[in-house]
């Protein structure tokens, strides 16, 4: 039985992308190799929301492709095994988001 503190990562990354545009854009290029996956915050000061989805992420345009929108200060954990998977789009320019991922 695992309890909670008995699984604990050996290691995690974290960073920001300060300039997710109004077109898809990976959230990095660093491709880390993940075992839980990446935790995603919107920066309380955007304007517009962020669409987290795959890289035929749209915002607003298309049912089939429109991605998860965070506004500003919503949180989002994705269980993926890089954080070079996860791609973004905004509704209005030079929106940021911080990321940590395990």
């Amino acid at each position: 039985m695992t309890r909670i503190g008995d699984d604990v990562a050996g290691r995690f990354h974290h960073g920001r992308n300060s300039d997710v545009d109004t077109v898809a854009e990976v959230l990095t290029t660093v491709r880390h190799r993940l075992s839980r996956g990446v935790q995603l915050k919107a920066a309380v000061s955007n304007s517009a929301a962020i669409f987290v989805g795959n890289s035929d992420v749209t915002a607003g345009a298309d049912d089939a492709t429109d991605g998860f929108p965070l506004e500003a200060g919503d949180a989002l954990f994705l269980p993926v095994d890089s954080p070079h998977k996860v791609y973004l789009v905004a509704g209005a320019p030079n929106q940021g988001i911080y990321w940590l991922a395990v």
